[in-house]
């Protein structure tokens, strides 16, 4: 990680008690805007190196794709012989990096340049060893909708 990060605050969502805010450490830049040193486990349509602004209630808005998906697991139970596999099966394959296993969430980041064909055959592998389902969370334009499941840009891109 690099030195003279800061740990940001962003707002992941709500729940019966209030705002729901996400620890991610980030490099201040003078414009007062971030770059994310890791991808969320729980936020959406963000990932690392992403850069970023936030408002006073801590909500993200996306100011330059950093060039990673992010890609998140959630699971009851995952122990660290899994992990590990999975750990190494990311990074030898995807030379991607595995940011947060906090929460029963795991949070990767992926560098786009392997395309989704190459990232869905890893990722269903890591989908065997996990026993859980993966989910692209910076790829749709309105990830807070679950319905609409149009593509931002870039990823539609990659697609063509």
């Amino acid at each position: 990680m690099e030195d003279n990060f800061s740990i940001i605050k962003i707002l992941a969502g709500h729940n019966k008690n209030g705002p729901v805010h996400e620890e991610l450490p980030a490099m201040p830049l003078d414009d007062g805007s971030y770059r994310l040193l890791a991808s969320p486990g729980l936020a959406l349509g963000l990932a690392k190196n992403d850069l970023i602004s936030l408002n006073e209630e801590g909500k993200a808005r996306l100011l330059k794709h950093g060039g990673n998906f992010c890609i998140q697991i959630y699971l009851e139970n995952l122990d660290e012989a899994k992990i590990s596999r999975i750990t190494e099966l990311v990074h030898s394959k995807l030379a991607g990096s595995i940011d947060g296993t906090g929460g029963g969430a795991l949070a990767f980041s992926i560098p786009i340049s392997n395309g989704f064909e190459k990232t869905n055959d890893i990722f269903d592998q890591v989908r065997s060893i996990a026993e859980s389902e993966y989910f692209y969370s910076n790829i749709y334009k309105n990830p807070e909708n679950p319905n609409d499941e149009t593509l931002t840009d870039w990823a539609d891109k990659l697609e063509t």
